[in-house]
């Protein structure tokens, strides 16, 4: 399967998140009715939300109707339950489903990536039957399609994370801090207009602080930007970038 970023464009990360609960397509506001719902768009897969039950709602409020062609939904252990997406113009009406079955979660933990086609300022995640226990993040957005080979001698590394003191006498003692994270460092000599405006809208959209997927084929990464991509014009509408992408642990 070919290669591809989903990522936030729509400005989820940044909504203004507000807990409540709905009866057919209403949503009514209630804080106390989920705990910790803000850690869906905290930017971390290692913080879960609870309390999230049948007949509950959370509202993302973007500020302004956006658009998004794809959602994924991150998961720290085994889910076997449904949601369903609404999103329209009003706080409170919910307007239509962007998906009129359910979205079904089978799974050990991970990412499920779902296609969607919806638009709107106000979009609610649904809990329409059961209870959640492990959701930790929503990304709702873009999925980019990767069109071009990158350039040969690409890298793939590891950052590891460990501490090195040396005592008086020339003894090293080691600290691990953390896991290794897989770095991946490319580039692209031919980029069309297109292309380029492409890769520019993840660019801009992510920057160096918003973490994304990196789908390599089989399996999807939990990345950030570390490189942001500046282009250049090697001929008259073709364009070269170089890019590097960091694995998040959480």
């Amino acid at each position: 399967m070919a290669k591809s970023f989903i990522y936030d464009s729509i400005g989820l990360s940044e909504s203004t998140v507000k807990a409540g609960t709905y009866s057919t397509t209403t949503f009514t506001p209630d804080e106390s009715q989920i705990t910790d719902e803000h850690r869906v768009i905290d930017q971390s897969i290692g913080s879960v939300i609870t309390s999230f039950n049948n007949g509950d709602a959370i509202r993302f409020d973007l500020g302004s109707s956006q658009t998004a062609n794809i959602l994924a939904v991150n998961f720290n252990g085994a889910e076997d339950d449904q949601f369903k997406i609404y999103t329209g113009a009003s706080a409170t009406a919910m307007g239509s489903a962007i998906l009129d079955d359910d979205f079904d979660v089978d799974s050990d933990g991970g990412w499920n990536v779902f296609t969607v086609s919806g638009s709107g300022r106000y979009w609610f995640l649904t809990c329409p039957d059961d209870t959640f226990l492990n959701m930790t993040e929503v990304i709702i957005g873009t999925k980019y399609d990767i069109d071009m080979n990158f350039d040969l001698n690409n890298k793939i590394g590891e950052e590891f994370g460990t501490d090195t003191i040396i005592s008086q006498g020339g003894n090293e003692y080691y600290t691990k801090r953390h896991a290794p994270k897989t770095t991946w460092d490319w580039k692209w000599s031919y980029l069309t207009s297109g292309q380029k405006t492409s890769l520019d809208g993840l660019n801009s959209s992510v920057q160096d602080y918003k973490k994304f997927l990196y789908y390599d084929g089989t399996n999807y990464h939990y990345v950030r930007m570390t490189k942001p991509m500046d282009f250049t014009e090697v001929a008259p509408d073709i364009y070269s970038t170089a890019f590097s992408i960091t694995e998040q642990l959480s």
